[in-house]
């Protein structure tokens, strides 16, 4: 995920090894709407969820929210989760006026500190 931040804008993170990725999401009503093909997930990832039973971002993210874990959803390990959660960033930071996306990675770096 650091790479991903990094990359984008010269914003470094420090991943402690199994530590998940900390970010608000500031879900809009066609995040909500939006099918988990959308995200554009590998096979592996997107199909451990589809078999969870989630059709919708809004699904994952509400089950997400009450505090669900994705490790315990079968097929979903650690690149998978990685990947999901580096998916679920993009899409809020992107969805996010150009004018905010500043205030919104400093917010993520000092929830990762």
């Amino acid at each position: 995920m650091k790479n991903v931040i990094s990359q984008m804008e010269g914003v470094e993170i420090k991943e402690k090894k199994g530590a998940k990725l900390r970010f608000r999401m500031y879900v809009t009503q066609k995040m909500m709407s939006m099918q988990l093909e959308d995200l554009e997930l590998s096979v592996r990832a997107f199909h451990s969820l589809k078999r969870a039973g989630y059709d919708y971002v809004g699904d994952l993210l509400d089950a997400l929210e009450q505090g669900m874990d994705l490790r315990h959803i079968r097929n979903c390990g650690a690149t998978s989760i990685r990947e999901i959660q580096e998916r679920l960033f993009l899409l809020q930071y992107y969805s996010l006026p150009e004018k905010r996306r500043e205030a919104y990675l400093k917010e993520v770096v000092e929830l990762n500190r």
